[in-house]
């Protein structure tokens, strides 16, 4: 208990620093645990504060220092140290590179098909001079949008360099490098060699780049709740340490010996695999556990302790979700332990891992990305074993074969992996027809309360006391169901693709004034992008943060493709309830009337010097002229014919 008392001390002396309700949360939760266990002494006590006051003081130093050294310039001469993997798509490529010691983002607009073979092909790493511009890192557009500015300052990251002209490329021949830049090498080997439309999960299973899978893949596992899976973590590690085992023992090889080869394997693998906050806890976890299990760790100890060591060398992984994932739904799991162990059979010790892992991860996804992903419990369910026991292993057998062998890679494993894949998709499809819940953003004070009730459910499940643990999911639906009747009246000038959209919110309805296009792939040379961006991502978006399944009311003003071509896929995906069209582009829109009729939508007309409310909000259309006005605000459109 001990580990746990000074783990949330740990944690609440960094998020003073930062944020002091989740600090002050903490601290009471610490006080509790102390308070109901009696069990610190003078030693204890001494050393409790001591951590309290090394974090505090670790946390206020990294704070500190977490700046930017660089200044903003435009057109200078850099050069530019680059050990990660870049990204292309078309002619834009984009990576992280370091200037002086210091991590940058990094995008260039590539000149030639030569040059985007040379960096997709042949470029590993290496030294870039360059003449480039070095700005801020924006920040988000829209208000509902991920914060990307926020999301790289925490990984230390503060500049964007746009590189103008690249006058030379230098290799790297240190020894050190070499290593940092061969996950790289690797990576683009399968790229280049391994021809298979599923290559993607080569790379983010072995080497945790997940840059080479498709959007449609990763928003599958997302909208499953089994992003976990493509993350590489325990379940990762554990399925090659049992691969070792199996392999060793049967060479007759001795457990502590094979325990040798695994605390040398897995700190190597953690490199390999890209060191990310899941890799780091499973792997420290392992190595801690191996270690000082002659002296009675447990795995609750030792994950405690591998957070303990992980938030004092980088205080910022305390705002990592992958991290907070990792670390809540193990340590939930752990603390679990007896109530997994007291399970009837196999399918209901699978029952109740994936309950316990679904409701940690609420209150971090709740947050996050403003949904509840309750199919998760099936899917866990059915997914996982199948995922860990035989698709993860098979790539893993199956890359080994590739490096000896493309051509028996090519006769073997192809056609076995297309074979597994595709029922796994299948499989995908079936639990993919149950949508998660959007739930809208939430304040930091009902995160909190969730979470304390969250805690309570799987307290009460670990005893037993079904009917409690039922009564606290109804408390956090009505939690739920009252803040999403909370007054929300607001305008908001959205920038969704190349166009000007607007949004808005009156209490429990809602209105979007126009779309937009989507971004067009109309190059045919080496320019042509291999993945497009589809703009409904960013209508999900908004309706996740908003918490509303559609819009109430789509009012176009303007029959041009660039305002109004995305309407035809809002109604078909079932995203509004009614159409408002101006009268005098109603006949530009014959074919999104027919599309109402067959979905049976609403399809209105706005005649001129015609008044619609929303509420409060009015819309006015009167010589070619759209007027919104509220108590808040007041604009005009111009109708285009």
């Amino acid at each position: 208990m001990i580990y746990l008392q000074l783990s949330l001390l740990a944690l609440g002396a960094i998020l003073l620093n930062y944020n002091l309700m989740i600090s002050m949360l903490c601290i009471v939760i610490f006080l509790l645990i102390t308070w109901k266990n009696k069990n610190l002494n003078a030693r204890k006590t001494i050393i409790c504060v001591i951590v309290f006051l090394a974090f505090f003081i670790r946390g206020a130093y990294e704070q500190k220092t977490n700046i930017s050294h660089l200044n903003n310039v435009e057109n200078n001469n850099l050069e530019l140290v680059i050990s990660d993997r870049f990204s292309i798509n078309g002619d834009y490529m984009s990576g992280i590179g370091c200037i002086g010691g210091e991590n940058v983002l990094i995008n260039y607009k590539i000149k030639s098909e030569e040059e985007k073979r040379f960096f997709k092909e042949k470029f590993w790493g290496g030294k870039l001079s360059v003449v480039a511009n070095i700005e801020d890192v924006p920040s988000k557009t829209n208000y509902y949008s991920f914060d990307y500015k926020k999301y790289n300052e925490n990984r230390g990251i503060f500049k964007k360099v746009s590189i103008n002209e690249i006058s030379e490329v230098k290799h790297l021949d240190s020894l050190f490098f070499k290593f940092k830049t061969f996950r790289n090498r690797m990576s683009l080997k399968i790229d280049r060699d391994l021809i298979f439309d599923k290559s993607g999960y080569f790379q983010a299973l072995i080497f945790g780049d997940k840059g080479y899978l498709l959007r449609d893949e990763i928003n599958s596992f997302k909208n499953l709740g089994t992003s976990h899976l493509l993350a590489i973590s325990g379940l990762h590690i554990g399925v090659l340490i049992s691969l070792i085992y199996l392999i060793l023992l049967k060479l007759k090889v001795s457990v502590d010996h094979i325990e040798k080869i695994i605390l040398i394997i897995i700190p190597l693998y953690m490199l390999l695999s890209g060191v990310s906050a899941s890799v780091l806890r499973a792997g420290f976890m392992i190595i801690l556990y191996i270690i000082f299990r002659i002296k009675s760790i447990d795995k609750l100890d030792s994950l405690l302790l591998t957070f303990l060591i992980l938030l004092f060398y980088n205080p910022l992984y305390a705002f990592n979700i992958g991290f907070q994932l990792s670390f809540f739904i193990t340590f939930s799991l752990l603390m679990s332990e007896s109530y997994i162990k007291t399970s009837r059979n196999k399918l209901h010790m699978s029952l109740r891992i994936s309950i316990i892992s679904t409701l940690a991860s609420v209150p971090i996804l709740l947050y996050n990305f403003y949904t509840i992903v309750y199919i998760s419990v099936l899917s866990n369910i059915v997914l996982v074993p199948i995922f860990s026991i035989v698709l993860f292993p098979l790539v893993l057998i199956s890359y080994i074969i590739f490096l000896i062998s493309i051509p028996i890679f090519n006769i073997l494993c192809k056609p076995l992996l297309n074979f597994t894949f595709t029922i796994f998709d299948k499989l995908q499809e079936v639990f993919l027809y149950v949508k998660p819940l959007r739930i809208g953003k939430q304040s930091i004070f009902v995160i909190i309360v969730i979470f304390i009730v969250i805690v309570y459910i799987m307290v009460e499940l670990n005893r037993s006391k079904y009917l409690r643990a039922a009564t606290g999911v109804m408390t956090v639906t009505i939690i739920l169901l009252i803040t999403s009747y909370i007054p929300r009246n607001y305008i908001e000038e959205l920038k969704i693709g190349k166009e000007n959209v607007y949004y808005i919110r009156e209490n429990r309805n809602n209105m979007i004034i126009n779309t937009s296009s989507n971004m067009k792939n109309f190059y045919t040379d080496y320019r042509k992008k291999d993945r497009d961006y589809d703009i409904m991502n960013e209508y999900d978006s908004l309706l996740n943060y908003e918490g509303k399944d559609r819009f109430n009311y789509l009012l176009l003003t303007s029959a041009k493709k660039n305002k109004s071509e995305y309407a035809t896929n809002l109604l078909a995906d079932g995203l509004v309830n009614k159409i408002v069209v101006v009268d005098s582009v109603n006949r530009k829109l014959l074919e999104l009337k027919d599309i109402t009729q067959y979905k049976k939508t609403d399809y209105i007309v706005l005649n001129n010097g015609t008044e619609m409310k929303l509420d409060n909000t009015s819309v006015y259309y009167y010589d070619k002229k759209v007027k919104v006005k509220n108590q808040y605000r007041e604009f005009e459109i111009e109708v285009d014919d």
